[in-house]
């Protein structure tokens, strides 16, 4: 039986890393939330270059290698769209070598590296196998420590955010034969299209009905360049120049609690 959710999570070129024995250990607190899932219906591929060390794979978890080169990664600050680009052509091929044999009917879920999922993933998906699939609507932003900030349009801000039926992902290959690298960069290397373009093919997603995963910020090792919880979600300009706003968003802090903190696997000790 083809399981009926796969969670595929590209692991960054080495070189692109600072510190890769940090990148491994939130890699093992990512790999320990997928495999806290109640439900046995699951599968985790784990996409790195060759040679590249990993933590020990849990069960149902296997690794794809890949030789992609180290991306040219242009200046943040002054070429931020050239930026971004490269990240989701070298994400998006990550995630295309990934995608190899999964069957058509499985649900497909990109995980970053460094993220959590929550433990009843996989047994929602196994009693809704025939949905398109669904926007992480809901989910939680964590940064260590006790508190966490409850994120409305999830999917909009997370790359872990997304479960699609593998088939309704695509082919992604060109009329030659060869890989369809503008598709792949739109639809695999970036969180930010897919459930516009899946509407629009007449496939919606639904939302979760229920938080589904934790981003996690303030990851030095990260594309995303996030900081601190406080500093990103209630940043203090906000007090003078949208207070509103300010007021609205302290509102949305939650305490984490033992059932969260069991939920989503999260570590007591996250760096």
């Amino acid at each position: 039986m083809t399981a009926s959710l796969v969670f595929v999570i590209p692991v960054r070129h080495p070189g692109s890393v600072a510190d890769w024995s940090v990148l491994q250990g939130y890699l093992r607190q990512t790999l320990a939330s997928v495999a806290a899932q109640t439900s046995s219906d699951w599968e985790c591929v784990v996409v790195a270059n060759t040679g590249a060390p990993l933590p020990d794979m849990p069960r149902n978890c296997r690794i794809v290698r890949v030789d992609l080169p180290l991306p040219d990664m242009p200046d943040r600050e002054t070429r931020l769209d050239a930026y971004y680009d490269a990240v989701r052509h070298d994400k998006g091929l990550r995630i295309h070598a990934g995608l190899h044999g999964i069957a058509d009917k499985s649900h497909v879920m990109v995980v970053d590296f460094d993220d959590f999922v929550h433990r009843g993933l996989a047994a929602f998906v196994n009693a809704h196998r025939d949905a398109p699939g669904w926007n992480i609507s809901r989910g939680y932003v964590w940064s260590g420590g006790g508190w966490c900030f409850e994120q409305p349009n999830f999917h909009l801000m997370c790359g872990t955010s997304h479960i699609i039926r593998r088939d309704l992902l695509g082919v992604f290959s060109t009329a030659k034969g060869d890989p369809d690298i503008a598709a792949i960069k739109r639809r695999l290397g970036s969180h930010i299209f897919i459930h516009e373009d899946l509407a629009a093919q007449g496939h919606p997603l639904q939302d979760l009905p229920f938080a589904g995963a934790v981003y996690r910020i303030g990851n030095p090792q990260s594309t995303s360049g996030s900081g601190q919880l406080a500093a990103v979600m209630t940043p203090r300009r906000d007090l003078l120049v949208h207070p509103r706003r300010f007021v609205r968003n302290m509102l949305r802090y939650r305490r984490v609690s033992r059932d969260l903190r069991q939920d989503f696997t999260l570590p007591d000790n996250p760096w």
